[in-house]
């Protein structure tokens, strides 16, 4: 963990509510795995004295890239208005990330939230492992939606809007069962309702032994400091109580005692 200055060079508009701006780290980028995040400060004059966690992606040997979408939140609104040339203070990388996939699994990304960039992270590993990925996505609409025609072709994708107006309507939920029985490992983001209901799903199809099996990270919003100190995020573990910005913010969930707040 180290504090540095990041200069952006691209900032390119995936989608009517996507950007993505590339920041040149090559320090960074060797230490990075994904999962990890970084603590950015938002000069806002409201917002400066609270940094923002965010979960950047790896962008070939020497970038990172921010993917960023309108927010309430001041200082992610702040962000989203930087341009090519401005520099960003930041410090990380922070956290555990997630473990990588080893090679020829069946891998399965899944989440029911926007912050897509750490699956990301473990689909283009993954699939340089030779790994059979699917990913699996639920957003309230089509809009909400990370822009899924810039994915991999050989990415398997499932997609559940609440509003039907793409891919099937309604919640991911019936699709649960069979994803985690085909899977050989499950790599998930998400509310932590979510996340909870992936867990009961895993407890009952590996017969309440799932250890390895699925992984999680833990809400960026449930940070309080992000660096572990105001014990605001911690968590009760079959290892012992954990500080998820710390610790975490990914846990083998079928080490987490509760996943209810």
């Amino acid at each position: 963990m180290h504090q540095t200055t990041l200069t952006i060079t691209h900032k390119t508009l995936l989608s009517p509510a996507w950007w993505q701006i590339n920041l040149e780290s090559p320090k960074l980028a060797e230490q990075l795995a994904p999962g990890q995040f970084l603590l950015v400060q938002c000069t806002d004059p409201f917002t400066a004295y609270l940094r923002r966690p965010v979960f950047p992606m790896l962008i070939g040997s020497d970038q990172l890239a921010l993917l960023l979408r309108p927010s309430s939140d001041a200082g992610l609104a702040w962000l989203l208005t930087r341009q090519v040339g401005d520099t960003l203070n930041v410090i990380g990388p922070l956290g555990q990330g997630f473990p990588k996939p080893t090679e020829e699994q069946h891998v399965c990304l899944i989440s029911d939230s926007p912050a897509l960039e750490p699956l990301l992270g473990q689909m283009q590993i993954a699939l340089h492992n030779g790994s059979v990925v699917t990913m699996a996505l639920q957003a309230s609409r089509a809009s909400r939606l990370y822009p899924i025609s810039i994915l991999p072709i050989a990415v398997e994708l499932h997609v559940a809007t609440l509003d039907g107006s793409m891919g099937q309507r309604g919640r991911l939920t019936p699709l649960l069962p069979d994803l985690l029985h085909w899977a050989d490992v499950v790599y998930a983001t998400g509310t932590m309702s979510f996340l909870h209901q992936l867990n009961q799903q895993a407890t009952e199809i590996r017969l309440g032994h799932h250890t390895q099996f699925l992984y999680g990270l833990w809400p960026q919003q449930l940070f309080g400091c992000g660096l572990g100190a105001c014990l605001s995020c911690v968590l009760p573990t079959k290892h012992g109580l954990k500080r998820a910005c710390a610790d975490g913010p990914v846990f083998d969930l079928g080490s987490v005692m509760t996943m209810s707040l």
